[in-house]
């Protein structure tokens, strides 16, 4: 089995801040936050293994973070990410109302 090495770009670092922020301050449940951060990041250390398992994503919605892009669901969210070699690039975490086409 191939083993990837996951990397999450600064602007999809930012995306997880905003919702972990979101949880612990505007709902006022850092622990939840917590859980929710623990979840997410499993979510994406899953892609360690299952990567390319994945098909390559016809959304255009999807599709404009790269040509080769794919997505994972981890609770509400969609986590966009390309794989280039052996390594995972996660583009963004987004919420999936946003994804429409």
């Amino acid at each position: 089995m191939k083993q990837y090495i996951v990397r999450v770009t600064p602007a999809a670092q930012n995306d997880i801040y905003q919702v972990v922020d979101h949880i612990s301050n505007i709902y006022k449940a850092p622990l939840t936050a917590e859980k929710f951060l623990t979840g997410l990041y499993d979510a994406l250390l899953s892609l360690e293994n299952s990567a390319e398992s994945i098909h390559v994503s016809s959304k255009t919605d999807i599709l404009k973070f790269g040509r080769n892009t794919r997505s994972i669901v981890f609770k509400k969210l969609v986590i966009i990410y390309s794989v280039r070699a052996n390594v995972v690039i996660v583009e963004a975490v987004i919420p999936g109302s946003l994804i429409k086409s």
